[in-house]
């Protein structure tokens, strides 16, 4: 028999999806398809509470794992600029020929003792490749204390060879040859790692945003279907209990979607402002420590540090690149950075001058800081430092606060979709029993 108009207009109002359930419960009875419906249902509901509250977690893990690795990246960079700053002790220490000066010991002892901790520390939370950079700066560590101890014997007796013990231990410290090991290269492929673990773990929590929201779509269609063949069955167009779930997984959605996205974003800016900032600043403390190992290197050679003053032409301009960049939040600072850097360039084209021109004494006398002789590198250096370290810690601190509340609130996000999937899935279930009684 061919159908009639009625029979063709009503297939064409009905939605394809519905259509094909009416098939596949065709063959059963009406109880039987409702009990079906509320299994099926529940399943996806308890999908979505688990798949939902993984998703979030995944996220929340994520940029719990850029702030252990921002915590590492400035862990290792604190330890590079130990190492490079006790050097530049222990070389301007040399310049004083014997007569070292007590404050200036301690600060050296305590730096390489913090250095020699820090190494301890972050070999704890290092990957099996990292370990290997790790155990090597440790060793080389130790082969450049040694070298500076002879080299500090042998200035004490006044025998010039204690300058090559001098030259050595820096060599250990940072050199230009790919084949001789170094403690700032090892440290250095250290940081490019944490780095590219920072950049891996905000992918990760980008691309974990799509649990909740794939999942919840998922439910909410269900929930439309299934409002649509009950309506049809029933001929009751609100079913309560259903259009509270529908409700609750759509302010979830909505809701949790906008607290993702916006740890996500918190994320993003902290790393890309805080932690950048601090990367930055602590690459430009780190090479100003080895410009002013250079520069006393230069006059310890006396004459022959035209190699040493190339050397500090590289670390300076290493400095001048990172001062350009983003050095974050705090323009006093930064600006105070920059100033004070400038200051010490200027002092020691002072000491180039001098050394040049054949006073070696008042060069030295000048890098040391002693007075009265115009300019002092040691003080306008230490400006600097205490400038940029304060950049370091105040942008390191930033960072990881403002990654730790990204993370907080995905915990109460993640806790709150469960437990709303599993009302949800509660709802579907005695919406489809209350008609599952009205048909008994």
């Amino acid at each position: 028999m061919l159908p009639t108009a009625t029979t063709t207009a009503q297939r064409q109002s009905t939605p394809p999806l519905t259509r094909l359930l009416g098939r596949r419960l065709a063959g059963t009875s009406t109880p039987a398809r409702l009990s079906a419906l509320r299994a099926a249902f529940i399943v996806v509901a308890v999908v979505f509470a688990v798949g939902g509250a993984f998703g979030v977690n995944r996220r929340a893990n994520a940029i719990h794992d850029v702030r252990t690795a921002s915590r590492q990246l400035l862990a290792l960079q604190d330890i590079q600029v130990r190492v490079v700053h006790a050097d530049a002790i222990a070389s301007s220490s040399y310049l004083r020929s014997g007569q070292e000066d007590p404050a200036q010991r301690t600060a050296y002892l305590d730096e390489v003792a913090k250095a020699g901790d820090g190494l301890v520390a972050v070999s704890g939370a290092a990957t099996s490749t990292d370990l290997g950079q790790l155990s090597e700066a440790s060793r080389l560590l130790g082969s450049y204390v040694g070298l500076v101890e002879q080299a500090r014997a042998n200035n004490r007796q006044g025998f010039p060879v204690g300058a090559t013990y001098q030259r050595q231990a820096n060599g250990i410290v940072s050199n230009a040859d790919p084949q001789a090991p170094d403690i700032v290269s090892s440290l250095r492929a250290v940081e490019a790692s944490q780095r590219a673990q920072i950049n891996d773990s905000l992918a990760t929590a980008h691309r974990a945003g799509v649990w909740l929201q794939a999942l919840g779509w998922l439910l909410i269609a269900g929930l439309v279907l299934e409002s649509v063949w009950l309506m049809r069955t029933f001929r009751r167009v609100v079913n309560l209990p259903i259009l509270i779930a529908g409700v609750i997984v759509l302010l979830l959605l909505i809701i949790g979607g906008a607290t993702q996205a916006s740890a996500a974003s918190n994320a993003d800016d902290a790393v890309s402002t805080q932690l950048t900032g601090a990367d930055n600043a602590a690459q430009a403390r780190a090479a100003a420590f080895e410009a002013r190992s250079q520069e006393a290197l230069t006059l310890i050679n006396r004459g022959n540090g035209a190699a040493n003053e190339l050397n500090w032409q590289l670390s300076n301009s290493i400095v001048d690149q990172e001062l350009g960049t983003k050095l974050g939040t705090a323009p006093g600072l930064i600006e105070g950075a920059s100033e004070t850097y400038r200051s010490y360039v200027s002092a020691h084209r002072h000491i180039r001058e001098l050394d040049d021109g054949g006073d070696w004494d008042s060069a030295v006398a000048a890098s040391l800081g002693k007075p009265d002789i115009g300019p002092s590198a040691a003080t306008t250096f230490d400006d600097f430092d205490q400038n940029v370290g304060q950049i370091v810690a105040a942008e390191g601190a930033k960072a990881s606060t403002l990654l730790g509340d990204a993370t907080s609130s995905l915990g109460a996000l993640r806790n709150i979709v469960f437990i709303a999937g599993l009302v949800v899935a509660a709802l579907g279930a005695i919406g489809i029993g209350q008609r599952l009684r009205e048909y008994r």
